[in-house]
């Protein structure tokens, strides 16, 4: 099977074999932490007191900078909040083509999105930050929406790249959509559970599930 890069879908971001970049300079440090604190002041006032009114003189002020600071690195406050969304998703796929050509592709993506699970466990408080957020705006949750269906369309593509397909069909988008949504309610099931809770041992209980389900079909 075909082992190549996927295409770019959404503007998500497609594996690459670039070699590994340079330590990041001194600036690049800077700017990634003026960055970093811009989103996490967001998260917290989008989720304490929504999305929809908290504007982006309160972000900035929380963060320690100026307006016009934050617009250097956010257009949008949409953007601030959605920064960085797809790393996770990049990780899966990255892990995914590198399963054995042996393993179905169910097999491979539930070893994928294990894998790649430990990469969250610090994130935990962020992303219940981020939920929250989303919960409070309609506008977001009809991007939260879209971007899923991005999600889907790229899990789809990475599919039918393994099995050496131009395009994805129609087994292909089934089980992008199948993946998603398990991967979707273990992370549901972790953020509402103990602090202490395994991510990775949530994925393969839900992952688990399906395998079950289908056999039992």
């Amino acid at each position: 099977m075909s082992q190549t890069p996927v295409a770019e879908v959404a503007g998500t971001p497609t594996l690459s074999s670039e070699p590994v970049a340079p330590p990041p300079s001194r600036r690049e440090k800077h700017k990634s932490r003026t960055r970093q604190a811009l989103r996490q002041a967001a998260l917290e006032l989008f989720a304490s007191q929504g999305f929809d009114t908290t504007t982006t003189e309160e972000i900035a002020e929380r963060a320690g900078v100026s307006v016009r600071t934050f617009f250097r690195y956010f257009p949008t406050k949409e953007l601030v909040l959605f920064f960085g969304r797809y790393d996770f998703n990049q990780a899966v796929l990255d892990e995914y083509f590198r399963q054995p050509e042996s393993s179905s592709d169910l097999a491979a993506m539930r070893a994928a999105y294990i894998a790649s699970a430990p990469g969250l466990a610090d994130r935990r408080k962020a992303l219940r930050l981020y939920e929250r957020a989303v919960a409070s705006s309609p506008m977001l949750r009809g991007s939260e929406q879209d971007r899923q269906i991005a999600d889907i369309n790229t899990i789809a593509k990475a599919v039918a790249t393994r099995r050496g397909l131009a395009e994805p069909d129609e087994q292909c988008s089934l089980l992008g959509a199948i993946c998603l949504m398990t991967y979707r309610r273990a992370l549901g099931r972790w953020l509402a559970g103990a602090a202490s809770a395994d991510f990775a041992e949530a994925v393969a209980d839900e992952f688990d599930l399906l395998e079950g389900l289908l056999g039992d079909a």
